[in-house]
């Protein structure tokens, strides 16, 4: 089969998606443990797939290397690396997280699945190629942008209660487990800093016009760089902010927040 057809194959077309549609919108819509390696899988199914297209004969030697290099980026013996490419304005970020080396058993699975027979019976238009390879290459990079996280494991009694049912305030904070505690996770946007704040919230009903919202957990915090990849870069000033809130400022900032999410609506 031409080695181009394999740019068209659907389960490498899903992967792409699904590593664009984790890094753009689900992991700060749903900021959880399926989200964050959700990424490393797809991400590192595509990777040497999208290059062996372009390399054919040096397929195993992609794989290979493309697993040293995800190893490395996830050691922070790489850290040198993002500091020296931050100072000069090149904005890249990762996360060092030992676990996300799982995502290495998805590699024999990526191999398998390009050199896997496949009949393509209509030839796809040229101009989807360099579409393709436009939206490939964005996808790779798109989780690089600078950005500082901090944990802060904090644990709250905070407590605010809102004038809606139980119904709507799960459907307006986006907590759709069905249980009879009600927790999940909510996100506190300081957007004059570039900033955001992950909490651990339960809800619990206390008539049917109103609902308790507590403050479980403050977890961490993120910085985002600004810019593109070239010219992006965190600020400080941004940073030393949030590392100076206090617990009691956080619950105030939490009580505006799912203050503000009722009065838009």
């Amino acid at each position: 089969m031409n080695k181009e057809k394999h740019l068209y194959r659907i389960l490498f077309l899903v992967s792409i998606f699904l590593l664009l549609i984790n890094d753009l919108y689900l992991k700060f819509e749903y900021h959880n443990y399926l989200t964050g390696k959700l990424s490393d899988f797809v991400g590192l199914f595509a990777f040497p797939y999208f290059f062996s297209c372009f390399f054919s004969k040096k397929i195993k030697l992609i794989y290979i290397l493309s697993g040293i290099l995800f190893v490395f980026w996830k050691l922070e013996l790489s850290q040198p690396i993002f500091d020296f490419a931050n100072s000069y304005g090149i904005g890249i970020n990762r996360t060092v997280d030992y676990s996300d080396l799982m995502a290495l058993m998805i590699l024999p699975f990526s191999y398998s699945y390009w050199n896997k027979r496949q009949i393509i019976t209509k030839k796809p238009k040229r101009i989807f190629k360099p579409i393709i390879i436009v939206i490939c290459s964005f996808s790779f990079i798109a989780t690089t942008l600078a950005a500082h996280i901090e944990e802060l494991n904090l644990k709250s009694d905070f407590q605010t209660t809102i004038n809606y049912d139980l119904e709507t305030v799960k459907k307006e904070l986006r907590i759709y487990h069905d249980s009879i505690v009600l927790i999940g996770l909510y996100k506190i946007d300081l957007e004059n800093k570039n900033a955001e704040i992950w909490t651990k919230i339960s809800l619990r009903k206390t008539d049917s016009t109103k609902t308790q919202v507590s403050l479980d957990s403050i977890l961490d915090f993120k910085v985002q760089g600004t810019g593109v990849i070239f010219y992006s870069g965190i600020d400080e000033d941004d940073v030393e902010f949030m590392k100076k809130l206090t617990k009691s400022e956080i619950e105030q900032l939490f009580k505006k927040s799912i203050n503000k999410e009722f009065m838009e609506k």
